[in-house]
């Protein structure tokens, strides 16, 4: 009796102890399944991405990335647990920040331009009359035709958002408007252009036909030769304030053979260097700033 007590005894323990390890197994395989489930689920991919993308827009509203895309420029100085990052040869005149001319007040417009003005805000619900609209108004000759010649070129091209936003950003480096190129960066993010290729773009006097095909080249060329062709017909344009018969040619082959496509290209460089000049000359800043 005393002997098959003591066996069932020993049983007992010893079924407790491999339960107890079985469970621990168990839980440790269930945390490791769903972990590489989180990583390989589509659904939490696109959340991840809706994020990340939420929170490169918050960066760049706080450290102000158009400043700071030229790694040649880049300082970055520890305070607690964040890093400062800044650029010491910025040629946006954020250091002065007041603007020159904001446009005319409310009250002193004439009816010509509060029309205007109100059919600009009812357009432009989240931005309203940040950027170069406020000057435009000075002029409601100019600031009428200038609003539909921008919604035609946004919105109103058989070019993808991406697409335009590539040629805004690449205009934006170009005329040196950081205004520009930070407004621009988080709308390009949100069409889908990656923070890598935004910050691959050369800024200010780095800016070159050469410079763009061999930072952009290695990003585009072998995921969307369209793309690429037309970001290099962009900065030829924007460089040369022309395109050689070879670059005219190939990006026409590229974009379906459309003359017409070649037009919203050069339309958009065109209104884009406008609102640049009038964000400079005019020192208007980001939102924000």
């Amino acid at each position: 009796k005393h002997h098959h007590y003591f066996i069932r005894s020993r049983l007992y323990v010893w079924s407790r102890a491999q339960w107890l390890c079985a469970f621990i197994f168990l839980s440790v395989a269930f945390i490791c399944y769903n972990s590489r489930w989180a990583n390989n689920d589509p659904v939490n991919h696109k959340f991840q991405k809706s994020a990340s993308i939420s929170d490169q827009l918050k960066t760049i509203s706080n450290l102000r990335l158009a400043n700071i895309m030229s790694p040649a420029s880049i300082t970055s100085t520890s305070a607690g647990n964040s890093t400062i990052i800044t650029n010491s040869s910025s040629s946006s005149g954020f250091d002065n920040k007041k603007p020159r001319f904001e446009g005319p007040k409310v009250e002193d417009m004439s009816e010509e331009q509060a029309r205007i003005r109100n059919g600009i805000l009812k357009s432009r619900p989240g931005t309203g009359l940040s950027g170069p609209f406020g000057p435009w108004l000075a002029v409601p000759e100019i600031a009428g035709p200038a609003q539909s010649l921008g919604r035609a070129c946004r919105y109103g091209t058989s070019l993808s958002f991406r697409e335009s936003e590539l040629i805004i950003l690449l205009t934006g480096a170009r005329t040196k408007s950081d205004t520009e190129f930070e407004i621009h960066t988080g709308e390009a993010l949100k069409a889908g252009l990656t923070l890598e290729l935004i910050q691959a773009i050369p800024r200010d006097d780095d800016f070159s036909l050469t410079a763009v095909r061999n930072s952009l080249g290695p990003l585009l060329q072998n995921k969307s030769e369209r793309e690429f062709a037309i970001a290099l017909f962009a900065t030829e344009l924007l460089t040369t304030n022309n395109v050689s018969d070879e670059t005219y040619y190939t990006t026409k082959e590229k974009v379906g053979g459309k003359d017409s496509v070649l037009v919203e290209i050069t339309s958009i460089v065109g209104y884009y260097t406008f609102v640049a000049y009038t964000l400079n000359v005019f020192r208007i800043l980001p939102p924000q700033v």
